[in-house]
């Protein structure tokens, strides 16, 4: 066998043959022939095609969604920027003519639209609305033809159909009630408020109020009634965001996960990666099942795409989409958890932990802060009630991690192995020097009577008077109990102090979501 570096002969009785065919090919333009410099590669630049076949990553109204309201709106998103000539609905008849279809006997007929779905989200979303209200008490689905593309000329591999929703039983529906929704909008690259945001709130498909961010970023809208909302955020020159808000009591006030909006100058997709903990003992958890959706705290509906922990604990996965998501965990032995990723790029060490499935009567508390948090250094702080009805502060000084319910105090040398595991212990401390992400972990074995307060304390900024950094940290607090789990988000006022809630046997869990200046740790209980 020749070597071209062998034999320098054999050389031009390869490339002469193929200079002749490739003279045979087409080479000229409406701007004349091409110069065999050109024609040959000098000069000249090459680009990878795109092959990729967009996907449908979320749907408006949910699928399975339930008492939808009859005057809602549909929408489709895309999991790239997509050709809006190819994305087109029925107006004028009945008839299945459009790529995006709304049909309530499986697309034999459609729902007449009143105008061509409007595009948003860099022409990843895209809405229609019916010409007329729905059907009551009627399920409707929602599909697109292969016929939609991306700019490159790409189609869907496959017709996507919803498994569907169902419209109320009754055209009216209430917007009015006791509750109040609010949050807080800031910018992903350089975490500034972000003002005038549109926030729309929609319940069951059916908007029902906006509010619009200040000049601090923020927004709130009470007088709202039970149920779960469906936040909407635009704002041009960034990516549209979706957050699910669920108001379960009346005279409730629910702050949601502040949102880092993102510009749409972020790499259109990329990869989340990250590694997953035991929330007690640090340790990497192997064979976690994860789940991601479309927007912040979303636990229901389309899944867009799944992973499973290595034997390091890590997952990674790949072609995601801009935008935030809510990764969820699944692991025997442990309770199901969910945080928060974002796409902007390849963001990496997107970090979360999970706890150990508890014992009925116990508790866990588990305060975390994200890659790229504002926060460095926060610090658990709980107060007990102990068996002489007074009261213990546990927090980091190795002498007050541990109260042993068998002596009253922080050391119990001669308990035996039962008393010994009759206490509450902070388990996970994060120290000064851990950037983010970081997590704390206090495991109560036995709750007992009596009053619990606990809240998290800025340590590094502990004496700056009133620091943003906790508000705008993206911090949340996991309480673990008897098989449910509440979420606590840290509030839009700043300080250094962030009392999160209280808690009895009787009474249960009340968020308290105050702000207030503390310098001294040892003096918060």
């Amino acid at each position: 066998m020749y070597s071209f570096k062998k034999s320098k002969s054999f050389l031009p009785l390869v490339i002469i043959p193929l200079l002749l065919l490739l003279n045979n090919c087409s080479d000229s333009s409406e701007y004349g022939s091409q110069s065999d410099y050109e024609k040959y590669g000098a000069g000249a630049t090459s680009t990878t095609a795109d092959t990729t076949s967009p996907t449908i990553t979320s749907v408006s109204p949910v699928d399975n969604t339930t008492s939808v309201a009859v005057n809602s709106t549909v929408a489709l998103t895309f999991s790239e920027k997509m050709s809006t000539s190819t994305i087109s609905t029925n107006t004028s008849d009945t008839s299945c003519s459009g790529s995006f279809q709304l049909s309530s006997d499986n697309f034999t007929s459609c729902v007449k639209m009143s105008a061509a779905p409007t595009a948003s989200n860099d022409n990843q979303t895209f809405t229609s609305t019916p010409a007329d209200n729905l059907s009551t008490s009627t399920t409707y689905k929602l599909q697109a033809t292969t016929s939609v593309k991306d700019p490159a000329g790409n189609a869907l591999a496959t017709a996507y159909t919803t498994n569907g929703f169902t419209t109320a039983s009754s055209s009216s529906s209430s917007s009015s009630g006791s509750g109040t929704i609010q949050g807080s909008v800031i910018s992903y690259s350089g975490s500034s408020a972000m003002s005038g945001v549109n926030v729309s709130y929609a319940l069951s498909g059916t908007t029902v109020d906006n509010a619009t961010t200040d000049s601090s970023g923020d927004f709130t809208k009470s007088s709202l009634a039970t149920g779960t909302y469906t936040l909407s955020y635009s704002n041009s020159g960034y990516v549209d965001e979706t957050q699910s808000a669920t108001l379960a009591t009346d005279n409730q006030t629910l702050t949601v996960a502040k949102l880092k909006m993102l510009s749409t100058s972020c790499a259109s997709t990329g990869t989340i990666s990250g590694t997953i903990t035991n929330a007690v003992s640090s340790a990497n958890v192997s064979g976690v099942a994860i789940s991601i959706r479309r927007g912040l705290s979303t636990t229901s509906g389309t899944v867009y795409n799944t992973a499973t922990t290595n034997g390091s604990g890590v997952y990674s996965i790949s072609s995601v989409a801009r935008g935030w998501y809510t990764l969820q965990t699944s692991k025997s032995g442990y309770s199901d958890s969910t945080f928060h990723v974002v796409s902007c790029g390849n963001v990496s060490s997107q970090d979360s932990s999970i706890s150990t499935t508890l014992a009925s009567g116990a508790m866990r508390i588990v305060l975390s802060w994200p890659t790229g948090s504002t926060a460095i250094d926060l610090d658990s702080h709980l107060q007990i009630p102990d068996n002489a009805s007074s009261n213990k502060h546990i927090y980091y000084p190795t002498a007050n991690k541990t109260f042993y319910y068998a002596t009253n105090t922080n050391t119990c040398g001669s308990c035996s192995s039962s008393q010994l595991s009759d206490n509450v212990t902070l388990d996970r401390d994060d120290d000064e020097a851990t950037a983010p992400p970081g997590t704390e972990t206090i495991s109560i074995t036995a709750v007992r009577s009596g009053n619990y307060s606990y809240s998290v304390h800025d340590y590094k900024y502990r004496t700056v008077t009133s620091p943003d950094n906790i508000s705008k940290s993206g911090a949340t607090v996991k309480v673990y109990y008897n098989s449910t789990t509440t979420t606590y988000n840290a509030p839009n006022s700043a300080g250094s102090l962030w009392t999160v809630f209280t808690f009895t046997s009787s009474g249960g869990l009340v968020e308290v979501g105050t702000m207030s200046d503390q310098s001294s740790a040892s003096s918060i209980y």
